[in-house]
């Protein structure tokens, strides 16, 4: 009889980790999506720190060959389209008033003071 509740308990103990494993495994990409936008996201408004503005080239070479990954998978996640990459970021920092255009300039931007 201890041994068929050491069994059962094992098996339901195996179950859990396993479920908990495809679990994180579906929410990996979006994961991983999240977490290379807050890293791009952070380098532009560090950069914006130290500088007046920036532009939208300065940007891209500055996230261009950002990769990401999490500790407990091998899988990562890197910019290959910078173009739109880029163009998402700068909509989402504006949408979230962290950055402004500059006055006259389409292609150059600054932080929201």
């Amino acid at each position: 009889m201890k041994y068929v509740l050491y069994m059962i308990s094992i098996t339901l103990i195996t179950m859990f980790l396993m479920y908990l494993g495809i679990i994180k495994e579906r929410r990996l990409p979006i994961e991983l999506a999240n977490k290379l936008y807050k890293k791009c996201a952070g380098k532009v408004i560090k950069y914006l720190e130290k500088h007046d503005s920036i532009t939208i080239p300065e940007i891209r070479n500055l996230v261009q060959n950002e990769t990401v990954s999490v500790i407990w998978s091998n899988k990562k996640l890197g910019i290959t389209d910078a173009n739109s990459f880029v163009r998402n970021l700068i909509d989402n920092l504006i949408k979230e008033e962290k950055i402004e255009r500059v006055n006259g300039k389409t292609n150059s931007f600054r932080l929201k003071k």
